[in-house]
């Protein structure tokens, strides 16, 4: 029995200890941005004070509000593109054109503002007034410290 004990004792060792590497490796190599949006999905958690079926609720419906964002977004990108196509390849546009292409991208971003105005409006059979202003605050906060840590990261550092 002591002859087996030694060797099973040792392969449980090794086991445990691949097993720890493969789990910290595979964190390691988690994409960037995965990263801060599960930090930030504990931080809303944690923030709200949600139980774990409010906050189930909570993060289906912000995934939905965030795809719809995304297509909203991406059409909004493709009309950059485009109006900056525009201005460097022809300058025979009239002004009705302009306008009729600011009115677009007005219209886009009035459907963000739409969206958002929706998405939050929608919460109320899920959090409190408080809670959505807390929502509120701290994605505005969590945005600018991104924000401000990736442009430090890049900045150039003082070599004095």
């Amino acid at each position: 029995m002591k002859k087996m004990f030694v060797p099973l004792l040792i392969i449980c060792l090794v086991g445990s200890t691949v097993i720890a590497q493969n789990k910290s490796r595979m964190n390691m190599e988690m994409k960037p941005l995965q990263r801060i949006e599960q930090w930030e999905k504990i931080k809303l958690i944690e923030v709200l004070s949600l139980n774990e079926d409010t906050a189930v609720r909570f993060f289906a419906r912000r995934n939905e509000h965030q795809k719809k964002m995304k297509v909203i977004l991406d059409q909004r990108d493709g009309m950059i593109q485009n109006l900056e196509d525009g201005i460097r390849g022809s300058s025979q546009i009239s002004e009705a054109a302009y306008k009729e292409q600011v009115n677009n991208f007005l219209f886009i971003e009035s459907s963000i503002s739409k969206e958002r105005e929706n998405f939050l409006k929608s919460l109320s059979d899920l959090l409190t007034p408080k809670q959505i202003v807390i929502l509120i605050v701290f994605e505005s906060r969590f945005r600018k410290e991104v924000r401000e840590t990736l442009m430090n990261r890049f900045k150039p550092q003082d070599r004095n």
